[in-house]
């Protein structure tokens, strides 16, 4: 891309409503209108002080990208948060350090020849991997990409440097999220997860019928602070409730207990289906398939391993226990 680096006044910089970060945002109807809204949606950030903090001391140490525009300024492309920091250091009239300045800052002014195509290209390739950037703006940007701008998929892929299946696999989350934002009102961003990382049981169980999708919107919403679905990866989240869709016990509980959670029906599942309850068990079959096939060379092995035998013992021993037991439980269950 060509461009041209020089020093600007920061009173002549224009802050980006089109930033890469607000995309999400957009397409939920609750972006920032105009500047002083943009830059008061930055300056509450969290990481807004700490990056204020440093450049009091050090000034801005990367160069900010721009373009000119039409009454002579310039439109932000890459550098939101520092040009809001150098606006509210400013307002403090701050004396800087020696050779530290604040009424200018070092930019890459992009060439007029350069296509509005190319330039959201350039945005997002500056964003990604930038802190606090992750999946959720990815997808916000291949999903404008693709509907918005009409790029094919294997275009996406070759731009943002990843794979067509991922590009597909974001579309269609971003447009999963995109219809719980309008159905719910909940615009949180931080939601998108529960679509893209959703579990391969989830989402057939989801396409299965449209209560069902009705369902897990309201599940994953949070109610008094606590979703029912509580997050992707946590306990109680998505990869518990993976196994409660399959069992429709566990299912209605969710459905007539407003007050049950995926922890509630998981142990549904579990008293449904022992091997769930006690995992364990599954290993014992693969286990003695294993132990049957051992060869001559092995077993010559094992014979010089005493505490392996140790082992062997002590399992034998439980199974021996535990099938007794059995039998005995059994014996009182037919009498009864």
């Amino acid at each position: 891309m060509k461009f041209e680096t020089t020093f600007i006044e920061t009173k002549d910089l224009k802050l980006d409503l089109e930033n890469p970060r607000l995309y999400h945002q957009r397409a939920a109807g609750t972006a920032p209108e105009n500047e002083q809204d943009l830059e008061k949606m930055i300056s509450e950030d969290n990481q807004f002080n700490s990056l204020k903090k440093a450049i009091i001391k050090s000034g801005v140490m990367e160069p900010i990208w721009v373009q000119k525009v039409d009454d002579g300024k310039y439109l932000v492309i890459e550098g939101n948060r520092r040009t809001t920091c150098l606006r509210r250091i400013l307002h403090e009239e701050r004396t800087p350090p020696q050779g530290v300045s604040y009424e200018s800052v070092k930019a890459n002014i992009i060439d007029p020849s350069v296509t509005e195509l190319e330039i959201k290209l350039q945005k997002a390739r500056l964003q990604s991997g930038k802190k606090a950037w992750g999946a959720a703006n990815d997808a916000a940007v291949i999903h404008e990409f693709h509907y918005d701008l009409m790029m094919d998929i294997e275009d996406i892929a070759t731009e943002m440097q990843i794979s067509k299946v991922k590009v597909k696999k974001y579309l269609k989350s971003y447009k999963m999220w995109l219809r719980y934002v309008k159905e719910i009102g909940d615009t949180s961003i931080s939601r998108f997860a529960m679509f893209n990382e959703m579990p391969q049981p989830v989402m057939k169980w989801i396409e299965a019928g449209p209560r069902n999708l009705e369902d897990y919107h309201d599940w994953i919403k949070p109610t008094d602070g606590q979703a029912r679905i509580r997050s992707a990866a946590t306990r109680g989240g998505l990869r518990d409730f993976s196994k409660v869709v399959v069992d429709s016990e566990a299912i209605n509980l969710l459905r007539e207990d407003p007050t049950a959670n995926v922890e509630d029906a998981f142990e549904v599942v579990k008293s449904n289906d022992i091997l769930k309850d006690m995992s364990f068990l599954k290993r014992v079959l693969p286990m003695a398939k294993q132990l049957d096939d051992m060869d001559d060379s092995q077993r010559a092995r094992l014979a010089n391993e005493p505490r392996i035998s140790v082992h062997l013992r002590s399992l034998r021993d439980a199974c021996e226990v535990l099938l007794d037991d059995l039998h005995a439980i059994k014996n009182y269950q037919d009498n009864e």
